[in-house]
């Protein structure tokens, strides 16, 4: 039997080709994959931050102890303004989690540059660069870590005095004419000037050598306003006791003492023309003892006791002080004045009884 081949005629395009049904996976399963995925890259991520932030805090740690460094290098040569900067840019240095480090060294530079302006000040001074000493002192006193405050304003105010025309006049004025003396022409200043570094005295001596001159001016200037000042009151007194002497009041003085003079003169006279008298009378009468000879002599003589005459006398000037303010031209700032004279010329007059008996 002949038999064809049956030949196979592929189906029509317009028919789906039929598939196998695909497995399906548990929803759980691949949300629990997924966050383990993420986790897995969140804790990568993590851990490439952190080394990455390590190393940054590493370096810049590093870089904080290189700046120390060198600042300590820049500490041992004194050169504290290089050692400043150094440490603040350390402490600039950003993720550095060892800043604290430097803040002690930075205190002992601060502390280093302030002794360093004190000890610059002082070098000035002692060089005669006052102007770069007091710019040093002024920064100083400006400097919070400056250890000699007191002593830097003392030093500061002394140096201005020291240059001070007004302060070397007033000093010079206190001097004695002889201190005066010897300072301008030996240079020698025998009282204490109040400085206390050789610096600042030295520069005090060259401010009064300046104002010597114009001290002795003044001085001579003083001395002859003095001289014209006494002359023209010697005058004003003599005028005043030449009135004073022409008032009633003292005249009546100088008649009156003119008159107990005048009797001294004539109880001497007789005094001594009766002394040979009386001895031989002494002799006869055989007397020796000096009271009984005085009494003798008083009951032969006619004239008053020394005692009464001074009583006299005193009785006299109180009068004449007394009379004088009655006087219609009586001045009250003359009564001192008068009654000086009263006394000069009483007083005269006994110290001549007193010498006479």
């Amino acid at each position: 039997m002949n038999a064809h081949p049956v030949s196979r005629v592929p189906p029509p395009l317009s028919q789906p080709v039929p598939c196998q049904p695909r497995a399906r996976i548990p929803w759980k399963i691949l949300v629990g994959t997924t966050a383990l995925a993420a986790l897995l890259i969140l804790a990568e991520y993590r851990w490439l931050r952190g080394r990455q932030q390590a190393q940054s805090i590493a370096w810049a740690n590093q870089q904080v102890q290189d700046k120390i460094a060198a600042a300590r290098v820049h500490l041992a040569e004194q050169k504290w303004d290089k050692a400043i900067r150094q440490l603040e840019d350390a402490l600039d240095v950003e993720e550095a989690t060892i800043r604290d480090t430097v803040i002690p060294v930075l205190e002992e530079a601060r502390r280093g540059q302030a002794e360093g302006l004190w000890d610059a000040a002082g070098i000035a001074l002692a060089h005669r660069r006052i102007g770069d000493a007091l710019r040093l002192l002024r920064v100083y006193l400006a400097h919070p870590h400056a250890g000699h405050l007191d002593r830097a304003r003392s030093l500061r105010d002394e140096i201005e005095r020291a240059l001070s025309d007004d302060e070397a006049a007033r000093f010079l004025a206190r001097l004695s004419d002889e201190t005066l003396a010897v300072f301008a022409e030996k240079g020698q200043l025998t009282v204490d000037d109040g400085m206390l570094t050789a610096a600042t005295r030295a520069l005090f001596q060259e401010s009064l050598r300046r104002n010597v001159p114009a001290e002795w001016r003044k001085r001579e200037a003083q001395r002859e306003v003095a001289r014209l000042t006494a002359e023209r009151r010697a005058a004003q007194r003599a005028r005043r006791i030449a009135h004073l002497r022409a008032t009633p009041a003292f005249h009546s003085l100088t008649a009156f003492l003119d008159q107990m003079h005048q009797q001294l003169r004539d109880q001497q006279q007789l005094a001594s023309r009766q002394d040979a008298e009386f001895t031989a009378l002494f002799r006869q009468l055989g007397v020796t003892d000096p009271a009984e000879k005085e009494q003798i002599r008083s009951d032969l003589l006619d004239h008053q006791s020394p005692a009464a005459i001074q009583e006299q006398i005193e009785r006299k000037r109180s009068e004449v002080k007394h009379a004088y303010r009655k006087e219609p031209e009586f001045n009250p700032s003359d009564g001192e004045l008068f009654d000086q004279l009263v006394d000069q010329e009483v007083d005269k007059t006994l110290k001549m009884l007193r010498a006479a008996g």
